[in-house]
């Protein structure tokens, strides 16, 4: 005969309420530190749960676009009244999951392993010594197997200045190649591209719109970012953070180090800086100040032109991003395997390699701004391509999908023997038909090539020729899209493209992002398809559009298949 306890066991119950504190506070440290406030209210025996958790994370969300009531506004010139039910600031937001953290701590409560904070409010009058008091609690709740502490302020400055934009072609596409006359602004104009990471409020403006835009044209014709979006970092980290010897992980963004003269961080693992103030030799010095670094990543470090990690440090890991005033790095690269670099095409002694670069088995190349086209530019990016011959992952990135890889230049390609997966990103326009030479050219490079993906750039949406910022209907909204299908033989007639050896025998695997059926882009996916009869994996990611269409696009590209048995998956 079962009792009671037994019956409710067999029937269901509760039964994360019968774990332990500790349990139930690393369940809720994977979640946000919102809804694990949230989930402790569930029941009373979740009361003290939130003392467990070990990890609070907490990212300020975007504001909405407000929309007063007139009638708020009708007899007061000070605008509309304040909403009752807005959330309050975010910098109390986070001071009270502190508070509520340490208020309900427990003799068995948990020490803090990490405390991430991702603001865009913040303000240097009232918020600086706010952010002390959490940079103070998260050193001294520190637990003692590490700490990793994130302060991003004004998270979502952005990134980098310089958009990716087409630069003007020395052709003009012919009007039969797709069906229609090329547009002449996408022929012709160097024209910012809709999406660039890191760049937030960028709508593709056309260079010279200063008056409103958020782009303007720089000397050589480059959109570039107005100079008022950047805003000074203000706060300056306590001093006591650089003496935490249990800090492993540590992520600041918008902020001034003030380094002390002495200091010491001999658990430190993991380092980003992104937006500081600091120059190059304050850098060098907390680098040389963490003996155990192995992660090193920089973004958008004007004050740093030259960069040296020598020594002692033996970094695995090196990401450099929109450093644009950055013109040397020497690193000791003896146990370097992966390396990233976003910017301008690097001259020849931008990178010196103390130890080679055999270990680096992934690289990444971003160029972001416009597309490369001169010999110089092309001629530097490839012997920049050259010191990362023996990767295993390369990504290339750019303004056009394989820019400069269709011209001949005296430097070749090297030759990427080891190379098995390549990821290509970039926009990729109806008139570019030179990217099938460019694409067998790099293939060719890569004989052991077994997997290949392709994301695509969105382009900007031109409107029927009216102004960004006029009025757009409901219906022309729902029809904004990209995705398109014409007819099965609509697809532009390429030339003649030599068929690399690795994509007859060696690609088992190719993926599309963003594909929407454009003329170009469905004969570069028939090139690929029709002659890889090893490929046994499929995967396209369609751009947002009719579901007729997409429908369309997938019977013709499952119909470009070799092998019918492949496994196919479309979203």
């Amino acid at each position: 005969m079962m009792d009671r306890s037994q019956l409710e066991s067999l029937a269901g119950g509760d039964h994360l309420s019968r774990l332990e504190d500790r349990v139930l506070g690393n369940i809720l440290s994977f979640l946000p530190a919102n809804e694990a406030a949230r989930a402790a209210l569930l029941s009373s025996r979740w009361r003290h749960v939130f003392a467990a958790v070990h990890t609070l994370s907490l990212e300020e969300p975007e504001r909405l676009i407000p929309n007063p009531d007139p009638d708020s506004r009708r007899y007061s010139n000070s605008g509309p009244s304040p909403d009752p039910r807005a959330p309050p600031p975010f910098s109390v937001v986070v001071s009270a999951a502190i508070i509520a953290r340490h208020q309900r701590r427990r003799r068995d409560a948990a020490p803090l392993r990490a405390l991430r904070v991702a603001t865009e409010t913040y303000r240097a009058a009232g918020d600086s010594s706010t952010v002390d008091q959490w940079v103070s609690y998260a050193v001294h709740q520190a637990a003692p197997d590490g700490l990793d502490l994130g302060l991003r302020l004004r998270c979502r400055l952005p990134l980098c200045r310089h958009p990716y934009a087409l630069r003007r072609v020395q052709y003009k596409a012919p009007d039969n190649v797709y069906g229609r006359a090329p547009d002449p602004d996408m022929v012709y104009g160097l024209r910012p591209l809709p999406w660039t990471p890191g760049l937030t409020g960028y709508g593709g403006h056309e260079p010279g719109d200063d008056d409103n835009g958020s782009v303007v044209s720089s000397d050589d014709d480059e959109p570039v970012l107005k100079p008022w979006q950047w805003v000074e970092p203000q706060y300056t980290v306590p001093r006591l953070l650089f003496s935490c010897a249990e800090l492993r992980s540590l992520s600041l963004g918008s902020c001034r180090l003030a380094l002390p003269d002495t200091f010491s961080l001999p658990s430190l693992v993991t380092l980003l800086l992104s937006h500081v103030t600091d120059a190059g030799a304050d850098v060098e010095r907390l680098v040389a100040g963490c003996p155990r670094l192995a992660d090193l990543t920089l973004e958008a470090c004007d004050a740093v032109t030259a960069l040296s990690v020598l020594g002692s440090t033996r970094l695995r890991r090196l990401a450099l991003r929109c450093c644009h005033k950055l013109a040397a790095v020497a690193v000791d690269s003896s146990q370097l395997q992966a390396f990233e670099y976003r910017g301008a095409v690097p001259d020849a002694t931008f990178l010196t390699l103390h130890g080679g670069a055999g270990m680096v088995a992934y690289c990444k190349v971003d160029i972001c701004g416009a597309e490369a086209t001169s010999e110089e530019e092309l001629t530097n990016l490839r012997r920049f391509l050259q010191l990362f011959m023996n990767a295993k992952h390369l990504h290339l990135e750019s303004a056009r999908l394989g820019s400069g890889f269709d011209k001949d230049v005296p430097t070749r390609l090297p030759a990427f023997s080891s190379l098995r997966h390549l990821e290509m990103r970039g926009c990729l326009p109806d008139y570019d038909t030179g990217v099938m030479d460019a694409m067998s050219r790099i293939l060719e490079h890569a004989p052991n090539l077994e997997v290949l993906s392709l994301a695509f750039h969105p382009q900007a949406h031109s409107w029927g020729g009216r102004q960004e910022n006029s009025i757009i209907s409901g219906e022309e909204l729902l029809d904004a899209h990209h995705l398109s299908y014409d007819h099965p033989y609509s697809v532009v007639a390429m030339s003649e493209a030599m068929i690399p050896t690795c994509l007859k025998s060696r690609v088992r695997e190719i993926n599309l992002v963003h594909y929407h059926g454009g003329s170009v882009q469905r004969a570069l996916a028939k090139f690929l398809l029709r002659n890889a009869p090893a490929v046994d994996k499929m995967w396209c990611e369609f751009a947002e559009g009719p579901m007729w269409t997409q429908v369309q696009l997938m019977r013709e590209i499952k119909g470009w298949l070799i092998n019918k048995s492949a496994t196919t998956r479309f979203a």
